[in-house]
């Protein structure tokens, strides 16, 4: 089962939930998508897809003035139809400090199985294993990403969220 725990401050907008859901699933923002929340969708409207009423920009998760155990769902790949269970788990109301979007568990990739991630970690035990001078840093690099495509890593994750959510 391919699942994610995060902590998101209530000040984030549904077009960076968006963004934040794509880091930390591995995609790539190729499909269209939406949000259905209290019985209404919403999501970034291009040209030539879906259109929504309001402005994903500008309608933040604190809008919503969720509760614990609320639930909606986000669907990505209309062709796919992956569909994201999303639960409100907590709500830190007393925090004065800005919290940052941060990965704090999860499992799987969504697509990928245990033997993907078995084949790309010999790829790269091989590669390490053949490396010999002139073997550069970036040479392996491939490998690396090739593992991170399969395999949930939490540190990856969150690198990427602090230098693409900023």
């Amino acid at each position: 089962m391919v699942w994610r725990r995060l902590q998101i401050p209530g000040n984030t907008s549904l077009a960076n939930l968006h963004h934040i859901i794509q880091i930390a699933n591995g995609w790539e923002d190729e499909y269209l998508h939406q949000f259905h929340i209290y019985g209404k969708d919403y999501g970034i409207a291009y040209e030539g897809g879906l259109m929504f009423v309001d402005n994903a920009h500008t309608v933040y998760m604190d809008d919503f003035k969720f509760d614990i155990g609320d639930k909606f769902t986000y669907e990505y790949n209309f062709f796919k139809h992956w569909v994201v269970d999303i639960r409100i788990e907590g709500i830190d109301e007393a925090s004065t400090s800005q919290p940052s979007v941060y990965c704090i568990k999860g499992n799987g990739m969504p697509g990928a199985n245990k033997s993907d991630e078995i084949e790309c970690t010999l790829n790269l035990l091989k590669a390490i294993a053949h490396a010999d001078d002139t073997t550069k840093l970036s040479d392996l690099r491939l490998f690396v990403e090739a593992l991170n495509a399969v395999r949930f890593n939490r540190r990856h994750i969150n690198k990427r969220l602090q230098t693409e959510m900023e």
